[in-house]
Order: structure tokens, then sequence, then C-alpha cells
């Protein structure tokens, strides 16, 4: 009976390590949310690069559209060729060891 209780102790204390593990993995990434200036587009390569403010310096956010990135101009759904340099846009992203992914990007 003590054994039974010992391994099922052992199985759940290596569940909980394993569950912290995947956790602490996932919770790293951070999603980003800011507003700037379009600078650049490529349509080729599907990457944006976008100027946002911050105090007396721009912070630039560049790298490729994300597999299910939302686009939306006027409140609708939109592509990528919808919008233009220089156009004020809210975009939301995620820095990765590869860079920025855009993940969300809103004309206002």
């Amino acid at each position: 009976m003590k054994k039974l209780d010992f391994n099922r102790f052992v199985i759940l204390t290596l569940s909980l390590v394993m569950l912290l593990f995947v956790w602490q993995a996932t919770a790293g990434e951070k999603l980003y949310l800011m507003t700037g200036k379009i600078a650049a587009i490529d349509h080729t390569f599907n990457t944006v690069v976008i100027e946002v403010p911050l105090e007396a310096n721009l912070f630039t956010v560049g790298g490729p559209l994300s597999s299910k990135a939302i686009l939306r101009k006027g409140g609708q759904p939109a592509n990528l060729k919808d919008f233009a340099v220089g156009e004020q846009v809210r975009v939301k992203w995620r820095s990765t060891e590869n860079g920025h992914i855009i993940e969300m990007m809103q004309s206002l």
C-alpha cells in the first residue's frame, strides 16, 4: 500500500513540474499594442515597418505578418495592399528570437 502511495506522489509531482514548465514556456511570449505610422510595406515578403513615437524617440516595429494576422481598414477586413506608407495604424505584435511578428494591424 505504501508503494502505491509513493508512486502516486511521484506521478503527481512529475505532472505538476511538467505543467509548470509548459506554462513558463508559453507565458514568456508577450503581445504589445502600439500606435504609429507605416514607414514601409513589402508585399513580396508580406512585411510591414511601423514607426511608433515613444517620448522624444521613434520605436520601430517591423516584421512579417503572422499566418493568422488580422488586418482591418475602416472597420472592415483588409489586405496588406489596402494600406499605404504614412498611414496611421494600431499594431499588435510579438517579439521572437528571430524578430517581430505582426499579429494585428488596423487603420485609425
